[in-house]
């Protein structure tokens, strides 16, 4: 059977890969704002990168929520 410290290693590196994705989405969402200000908004462009934006926006909220439920589970201890 795993120790805590085992357990409590397996918990940082979920929390870093989480954080990792998380913060790799908010980057390219970022992108997609700040190239969709240098287009006109006739550009057929703007509508492709407002529907990968509404993307990457609906998918952080439950990797957010996953990486609150690690970081509980690692306060907790188990």
């Amino acid at each position: 059977m795993p120790d805590d410290d085992e357990d409590m290693s397996d918990l940082d590196g979920e929390l870093r890969a989480t954080a990792d994705d998380i913060a790799a989405d908010a980057a390219r969402l970022q992108e997609i704002e700040e190239e969709k200000t240098q287009l006109d908004s006739a550009d057929p462009r703007v509508d492709e990168l407002s529907a990968e934006g509404e993307r990457l926006a609906k998918r952080l909220v439950p990797k957010a929520s996953a990486q609150r439920e690690i970081a509980d589970e690692a306060g907790r201890g188990t």
